[in-house]
């Protein structure tokens, strides 16, 4: 029976394409134009779309202007040390232990940073505005080779930010120290990374991440796990800070 309606369906298929083969469509010309959406739109009567969008406006912004934290002072990318990349790193860190265990390091590319923590309330509107992207928190297994490789290559162009787990000290575009946790780096050690997709993926100079000899997505968006990690904070009655400190040291 499931075979004859089978059949059925095919000569009925064929029969709809072969009506439809008869029919000959021709384009004669096309025509187009650009339209400016400026402020002549402001006064046309929208009033049946706002009535449709309002509602969700409301519960958007609500959301959006809900006060997670506050921040002790502005934490900007300039100078040497992007002090906002430390405070995301290091929040990676304790964030990305809670999850796995014990870890080595975090790390975060600036770029991946969109703007600056102002200083005084932080809303989620805030934080969605700085960590835009949906990036998710992952953890790789990197060798000391690989991290070492890592590191150099960021130091002969721009340094991002990492926790302060490790003490860098750069000279004339070198390595001239790393500790990790306190210890020399170990070249044939493991070391457990926590970064974002986006960079474990090899992007934004970092290819030496590629060379992972394991990989665990905790499937959870970065500006998700900032948002909960500053909330956290505010329980505490900690505010949001961070410093330029020695985790990073350019020697003359």
């Amino acid at each position: 029976m499931k075979q004859t309606k089978f059949f059925i369906g095919i000569i009925f298929f064929i029969i709809v394409l072969n009506a439809c083969a008869k029919k000959q469509y021709e384009i004669k010309s096309v025509n187009g134009y650009l339209v400016e959406m400026n402020n002549a739109y402001d006064d046309r009567d929208g009033a049946k779309m706002s009535s449709i969008i309002q509602p969700y406006k409301i519960k958007l912004d609500a959301r959006m202007n809900t006060i997670v934290g506050e921040a002790a002072k502005s934490l900007t990318k300039a100078g040497e040390q992007s002090v906002i990349a430390n405070f995301t790193a290091d929040a990676m860190y304790e964030y990305a232990t809670d999850i796995w265990g014990p870890i080595d390091f975090a790390i975060i590319n600036n770029g991946g940073i969109r703007t600056t923590i102002n200083q005084g309330p932080v809303t989620i509107g805030n934080l969605y505005e700085i960590y835009a992207f949906e990036n998710t928190l992952v953890l790789i297994d990197l060798t000391g080779k690989a991290v070492k490789e890592l590191f150099a290559s960021l130091a002969l162009k721009k340094m991002e930010g990492f926790s302060k787990s490790i003490k860098l000290v750069i000279k004339d575009k070198a390595i001239e120290s790393f500790t990790i946790g306190g210890s020399a780096l170990d070249e044939e050690a493991i070391y457990k990374v926590a970064t974002v997709d986006y960079l474990a993926e090899g992007n934004d100079g970092m290819a030496a991440l590629t060379l992972s000899t394991g990989y665990k997505d905790s499937n959870i968006v970065l500006r998700d796990a900032m948002i909960e990690y500053i909330k956290n904070l505010t329980l505490e009655n900690k505010l949001i800070d961070a410093n330029a400190d020695e985790r990073l040291d350019y020697k003359e």
